[in-house]
């Protein structure tokens, strides 16, 4: 499979590592910077040098386009995908402005070609773990709290880009939010309503209450040296950690489980596969998404997806509205 790359940010630390494991031929890449351009095509001796996204977008050769760009770039560049007919992968949130990606939805749903979103922690062995272990019902009553905490580049450099910006993509509830919106939704389902504690540039604390009755209390500090990102669910009888305090985004999860009843705890073991890759774990994970699109489409499957993904913006809008 033929694929380029919009976008050299992301899209060359991650995405492009991700293409060669599963030996998809990236055969060009553009920048809006045309020396990046230029000079990336050059260093990795790709076959063609792409001045225009639409150049690159109306490529005959190219079949998968991945796009990693701000989310307010990239419903454009969507749609320019969609009439192509290209396999697509693209950036989450998949947009800032939730009205005209409602618009533009009939398409995506008659879309008769893979569009994956890039949340990877549904991927995760540690998350499917812990989700194997949460009681299957009579969840009312059940907390869970949320603590990702990260210093980012931005901030710790005091750099000013569109990372500050939430109107262009960025800021904590677009860079972070969605991920933990995506895993939370795979673990409790719809939610039915959201509030807002606490907001202030690099910090919020947020509740959303699900359907089923568990209430989930998330703190996001995008400004913090001491690096967690952890997910503790307790009820009355059992308490689940899963916790990552390592500098990679994807490695060094680990799972406790704490029975209130008998007063024992133990370390859940998973498949570990994602621990023993050598390079950053998002590179792995993305990988295991790229490898969906060798598979058969399936209509059922395919609006399946589309209708999650929707939700999940659904719900980022709705808390936007909030703040």
């Amino acid at each position: 499979m033929n694929g380029a790359i919009i976008g050299l940010g992301h899209g060359h630390r991650v995405i492009s590592k991700a293409f060669e494991i599963e030996n998809i031929n990236l055969i060009g890449v553009y920048s809006k910077n045309l020396q990046n351009t230029l000079e990336h095509s050059k260093k990795y001796n790709l076959k063609k040098i792409y001045k225009s996204v639409d150049d690159l977008i109306n490529d005959q050769d190219v079949e998968l386009v991945a796009i990693a760009v701000p989310a307010y770039y990239q419903l454009e560049l969507l749609k320019k995908c969609l009439k192509n007919n290209k396999k697509i992968f693209c950036e989450k949130p998949i947009t800032v402005n939730y009205d005209h990606l409602k618009r533009l939805f009939n398409k995506i749903n008659n879309f008769r070609n893979k569009l994956i979103v890039d949340y990877i922690f549904q991927e995760h062995y540690a998350f499917k773990k812990f989700k194997s272990l949460l009681p299957k019902s009579n969840l009312k009553n059940s907390k869970v709290k949320i603590n990702f905490f990260t210093q980012s580049f931005t901030n710790k450099k005091k750099i000013l880009n569109w990372k500050n910006k939430s109107n262009l993509g960025g800021g904590i509830i677009n860079l972070y939010l969605p991920h933990i919106l995506e895993y939370l939704i795979f673990f409790f389902g719809k939610i039915s309503k959201c509030k807002i504690i606490k907001k202030k540039k690099n910090f919020l604390i947020l509740n959303y209450y699900f359907q089923n009755g568990v209430i989930a209390k998330i703190n996001i500090n995008s400004n913090e040296p001491k690096k967690e990102h952890s997910i503790i669910y307790e009820n009355n009888k059992i308490k689940l950690v899963l916790k990552n305090i390592t500098k990679d985004y994807a490695k060094g999860f680990k799972i406790k489980k704490f029975n209130k009843l008998n007063k024992t705890k133990k370390l859940v073991s998973y498949n570990n596969n994602v621990n023993k890759f050598k390079r950053d774990g998002r590179i792995f994970l993305t990988s295991k998404l790229l490898k969906t699109f060798a598979k058969k489409f399936i209509v059922k499957e395919h609006l399946k997806k589309m209708n999650e993904y929707l939700y999940i913006e659904s719900i980022l809008h709705k808390t936007r509205k909030n703040l």
